[in-house]
């Protein structure tokens, strides 16, 4: 029998599908979204601030805005503040009642500045206080540790940048009809997927490395094993990590590594540095066959458009993170310790 976790990651490439037809109609995005604002904060928790994280990156890249993106509790915790009534505060929330994340828009509603919610869930708090709002729609989730709410908040925020953008045809490219069929097939390459979870469920701890959008990709990676397998994976930026954190591979010898074919000379540069270091065993997840490929490595199918690509690397990580748990025999619907909802 499936856990639940296991049938809610089947459901995303069905989900993708629906949303991407739903709301792009000849490269066109029809969601309405404020864009008389150039200014965007992102607030959230959890994986929404892993999702946060990647909308900080579509709006500043795609659309140019001044985006930034900051933890709730970390929002609350500074005492310098202020809140700029010229900005967007862009809350993400799958269940719409994390405290810590009400608990900013509440204060930012009280400023004076607008605010729009993203979540999961309409029958919520963050929904019906927000000025602006949009649902996404992926359904109840009742495992733990979020997969089609996390994703589905992903896509919709690529969405709304395209929107900003102003130049949806360009950027909606080939997504409508490889969307479905592309993250199909990274969840089901099985074999290479438990053949890395069965190495890295022999190891304590491990770090996982990315650049750009695979950092924050790369971040939630991290997340998903901590609340599955309870193994200390942590998320380094790959640059960063060389300044010192590379060290750790002088004891721990695996080490996750997330690229695509878009990498640079820089990035080889620092891959090839931990390699010929450091030797430890390397799960490379990337999207094309290199001599950059490690002892163990998952080839995610190949994309023509960037979300898909990003998606697909998302759900390969679910399923591994799964896995590792299978393999530990962890409970992984209903973890120790964690709760859905934060209030």
């Amino acid at each position: 029998m499936k856990s639940i976790m296991e049938q809610e990651i089947a459901e995303q490439p069905s989900l993708f599908k629906k949303i991407v037809d739903e709301y792009i109609k000849d490269g066109e995005v029809l969601i309405d979204f404020p864009t008389e604002f150039k200014k965007i904060r992102f607030i959230a928790s959890g994986s929404s601030y892993n999702c946060a994280g990647l909308a900080e990156k579509f709006f500043k890249n795609m659309a140019g805005y001044d985006a930034t993106c900051e933890f709730a509790s970390e929002f609350i915790a500074s005492k310098k503040n202020k809140i700029d009534k010229d900005a967007l505060y862009f809350f993400i929330s799958q269940s719409g009642r994390t405290v810590d994340t009400l608990a900013v828009l509440e204060e930012v509603k009280k400023a004076g500045a607008k605010t729009f919610a993203l979540v999961n869930v309409e029958d919520s708090k963050m929904f019906e206080e927000a000025d602006y709002k949009l649902a996404v729609g992926a359904g109840v989730e009742n495992a733990i540790a979020a997969t089609k709410s996390f994703t589905a908040c992903i896509l919709f925020c690529w969405l709304l940048a395209v929107k900003a953008s102003g130049n949806s045809k360009e950027y909606t490219k080939y997504v409508n009809e490889e969307i479905e069929e592309v993250i199909e097939k990274a969840i089901n390459n099985t074999d290479a997927i438990v053949e890395c979870a069965g190495f890295l469920a022999t190891q304590r701890n491990f770090p996982i490395v990315g650049y750009d959008y695979y950092y924050a990709i790369a971040k939630e990676g991290a997340l998903k094993t901590k609340e599955t397998s309870f193994i200390d994976a942590n998320a380094y930026a790959l640059g960063e990590f060389i300044h010192g954190h590379v060290a750790l591979l002088n004891e721990e010898n695996a080490v996750i590594e997330i690229f695509g074919e878009d990498l640079g000379a820089f990035e080889v540069k620092n891959l090839n540095k931990i390699k010929d270091k450091y030797s430890p065993k390397r799960v490379t997840i990337t999207d094309f066959e290199s001599d950059l490929n490690g002892d163990y490595s998952i080839i995610i199918p190949k994309c023509k458009n960037e979300i898909t690509k990003y998606l697909a690397i998302v759900v390969t990580l679910q399923v591994l993170a799964f896995n590792i748990a299978k393999k530990l025999n962890r409970n992984i619907d209903n973890p120790n310790g964690l709760s859905k909802v934060v209030e």
